[in-house]
């Protein structure tokens, strides 16, 4: 499937501080879409087959990755289940919820300092503000 030689070739890639845009197109292949995100900032997205990945370059030079999603996650009842035996998820680390649940399969840079994950499956989805590394709230849950 090309969504995962996609984000294998990011996986591959490692730590991406300090690579140039050239040195990621030569793993990653080019992006799909370009846009203005500052003065000397261009946001780049790659996506492919349930993978995405959206990448903040200053200049030539990799500045953070704004957004990422694997796609959905195995398991959507066990997911919803393991989030309902957390109880109040407000106050708690992500070391906490990553233990319990397992890793997210999406996130987002939302502010300084600030970060939505998510965790999505076929019948559940479930996003979460962290300011820092605490939980401050739940943005949307559904089951289907």
């Amino acid at each position: 499937m090309a969504g995962q030689r996609l984000q294998r070739a990011f996986a591959d890639l490692g730590d991406l501080t300090g690579r140039t845009l050239d040195e990621i197109v030569s793993v990653a292949g080019a992006p799909v879409a370009r846009s203005v995100a500052g003065p000397g900032q261009t946001l780049l997205q790659w996506q492919s087959d349930g993978y995405h990945i959206g990448i903040l370059f200053e200049g030539d030079r990799f500045a953070g990755i704004l957004s990422e999603d694997s796609g959905l996650l195995p398991g959507g009842r066990r997911l919803a289940q393991g989030f309902a035996g957390l109880g109040v998820l407000t106050g708690r680390t992500k070391g906490e919820i990553v233990a319990a649940v397992g890793p997210h399969s999406a996130f987002s840079v939302t502010g300084p300092d600030q970060v939505l994950l998510q965790w999505q499956s076929d019948v559940y989805h479930i996003a979460l503000l962290f300011e820092g590394d605490i939980c401050v709230g739940i943005t949307h849950e559904f089951a289907i």
